[in-house]
């Protein structure tokens, strides 16, 4: 009851905050005498008009601040730049805007005044994003942040924002469990807790998404699949920034879920002033190995502890399955009777050449694997709307045989002004991944195991014309055809995710500001597992299993914010609500290990053996109602 109670005063806090802004809205503003609607009207004044543009490029510069020095009399340019303002013939215009220098210009009874401003690197370098969505001066936060942009990013392309990382911000770590489309993880400043999980709290356009390395799944006797995590489904091209938050106060406002730190993630909007602009890009990216895992390639198969004179030149059959590099030294001119021995006419093996093959692995693989991106946007900007509209399509082949993954996304960021003082925007992202084939990434189905497993007295080639059934071409019973594990055994994927946020945003004076904000975060997957026969863990045809996952997270956030400054004092204060909703479901249906199917290669529910079906499922949902406030 208690716990109810407080929730109930909780969301009645919310809707109160929520509905005092909407009711500041509906009024209509102060006038001044002469109706323009500026805050303060004096005699002896003058009605003064201009245009604030860029020094760099000419452009003009909305939203700019422009106040009459030492009173608080001021607004705010338009869309193109312009402003009009009622102030004393005698007074002093103070013009200022994020990133720019700060100037100061005297009226003299003018009434036009155009101002040219000057970029600050220097501010601009301080300026940061918060977890909130709030620009605070660096200086003024009580954690450490470390920045990259999106041309970093981008520079090499990559499949994965994760791996663009590496290498560009001190105190950060990132792992990779494989190649494309693999879980890649992220640890700042070392791990902070036993669990094995210590990832920091991912935030993309303000919508919370957790990048757990839990997703690791699969069916059939040890055959284990690294699907990827959900930072994987974040397109880099449209990425304008990161930033990365290091200190535990910076992630207080997401609670324990943050503990790790908080990576802040800026997609690209649509530039202000910059007219229509399509950008189309393409870029091929190429993996060929540098280097492969030192293998010995002296010695065959089998066990011999006699030399070959002994026995007049040519050595007892070779068992391929007895063991690996136990057996005679390869390239010594000896002969034997091995795995691959042609028949004589009597179909009887005849002796040949023990010799080793070194390029096993290589000729294995392919020579290449390669990841291709394709992307267009299209970005324009008018008075009263600014968007950027892109489409993104990759495509990956791998190194492991019949290894793919695939990515299509679509991001629309829009802000549309409807008053002087009041905007609206949306980020949204459409994403859709999928694969054909995910190689197995452990012990059992993995080809890579099996491949550099292979005999070094055997040409790997041998076995690319595997068979079938019971029928497939293996070295002995007990070593696994890696070709077959390529083609034969598929793990496919298909995950739809849909994320983004609607922002209302309300400066209802140069001090006083109202935010209210939706995120929210869905993903649907279909992960599924067709083996046929010939695995030696599934004797009896082959296995199969199916699961279908679905989440859900919303944020409704609330946010008042009052800032002003006096001399060399700056205040930022803040108070706002939460409201938060998640929920998930998942349904699985496969056959238990060696259990197998009733009919060869028919991949359905219905065809697993009676009494062998694994089925499971569950479903979760909670909710988190808070307040919070900040200076």
């Amino acid at each position: 009851m208690k716990s109810e109670y407080i929730s109930n005063k909780i969301k009645q806090l919310f809707f109160l905050i929520l509905s005092i802004g909407l009711f500041l809205f509906s009024g209509k503003p102060v006038m001044a005498a002469d109706g323009t609607g500026q805050f303060e009207a004096e005699q002896n004044t003058v009605r003064v008009t201009g245009t604030v543009t860029s020094a760099s490029d000419g452009t003009p510069l909305p939203g700019l601040s422009i106040i009459v020095k030492g009173t608080s009399i001021g607004t705010v340019t338009n869309s193109d730049g312009i402003y009009t303002l009622n102030v004393p013939a005698d007074g002093t215009l103070v013009f200022s805007f994020v990133g720019f220098r700060t100037q100061e210009v005297p009226v003299q009874g003018r009434n036009v005044i155009n101002v040219v401003m000057e970029e600050s690197v220097e501010a601009l370098e301080e300026v940061i994003i918060t977890a909130l969505g709030i620009k605070r001066e660096e200086k003024s936060l009580g954690f450490s942040v470390g920045r990259v942009t999106g041309d970093e990013l981008t520079r090499v392309a990559q499949e994965n924002v994760l791996n663009s990382m590496a290498g560009k911000i001190s105190g950060v770590t990132i792992n990779s469990t494989g190649g494309a489309g693999s879980s890649v993880s992220m640890v700042i400043r070392g791990a902070t807790s036993m669990s094995t999980d210590n990832q920091p709290l991912f935030v993309v356009d303000g919508v919370p998404i957790s990048n757990t390395v839990n997703n690791v799944g699969g069916f059939g006797a040890d055959n284990r699949v690294d699907y990827g995590n959900a930072i994987a489904d974040l397109d880099p091209e449209t990425i304008e920034s990161v930033s990365i938050l290091k200190g535990p106060s910076a992630a207080a406002l997401y609670g324990t879920r943050a503990g790790n730190g908080v990576v802040l993630i800026t997609t690209k909007k649509g530039a202000v002033g910059e007219g229509m602009k399509v950008t189309v890009t393409s870029n091929t990216v190429l993996d060929i190995p540098a280097r492969f895992l030192n293998v010995q390639t002296q010695f065959a198969t089998g066990f011999f502890s006699f030399r070959p004179e002994n026995v007049g030149g040519i050595l007892p059959p070779i068992s391929a399955g007895d063991g690996t590099g136990a057996g005679p030294e390869n390239d010594q001119g000896y002969w034997a009777v091995q795995w691959h021995s042609p028949l004589d006419a009597n179909g009887v093996q005849v002796p040949i050449e023990v010799r080793s093959y070194p390029n096993n692995i290589k000729n294995f693989i392919n020579d290449y694997g390669f990841t291709t991106t394709n992307g267009a946007s299209i970005t324009n900007s008018s008075q009263v709307l600014n968007y950027r509209l892109g489409v993104t399509n990759m495509t990956h082949n791998g190194l492991v045989p019949n290894s793919d993954l695939h990515k299509n996304s679509i991001t629309l960021a829009a802000t549309s002004k409807m008053h002087d003082n009041f905007s609206v925007s949306t980020d949204l992202n459409f994403t859709n991944t999928w694969a054909d084939n995910r190689p197995a990434s452990n012990r059992g189905t993995n080809p890579l195991q099996w491949a550099y497993n292979h005999p070094t007295n055997i040409d790997i080639r041998l076995m690319e014309d595997y068979g079938s059934g019971n029928d497939i071409k293996r070295v002995s019973g007990n070593h696994e055809n890696p070709y077959y594990l390529a083609y034969d055994v598929n793990n496919s994927f298909n995950r739809y995710r849909i994320y983004g946020n609607i922002v209302a945003n309300w400066e209802i004076s140069p001090k006083f500001s109202f935010m209210g904000r939706m995120t929210l975060n869905k993903t649907d997957e279909v992960r599924e597992t067709k083996m046929a026969p010939g695995y030696t863990n599934e004797p009896n045809n082959g296995a199969y299993g199916i699961v279908t996952s679905n989440g859900l997270e919303r944020n409704l956030d609330a946010l008042a914010t009052y800032s002003d400054n006096w001399s060399d004092f700056t205040l930022n204060a803040s108070v706002g609500g939460n409201i938060l909703y998640s929920k998930s479901a998942n349904v699985s249906n496969s056959s238990s290990s060696g259990s197998g199917l009733v009919v060869p290669n028919v991949f359905t529910v219905q065809n697993i053996n009676s009494g062998a079906l694994v089925y499971s499922n569950y479903r979760y949902q909670k909710g988190i109602n808070s307040v919070y406030a900040m200076a």
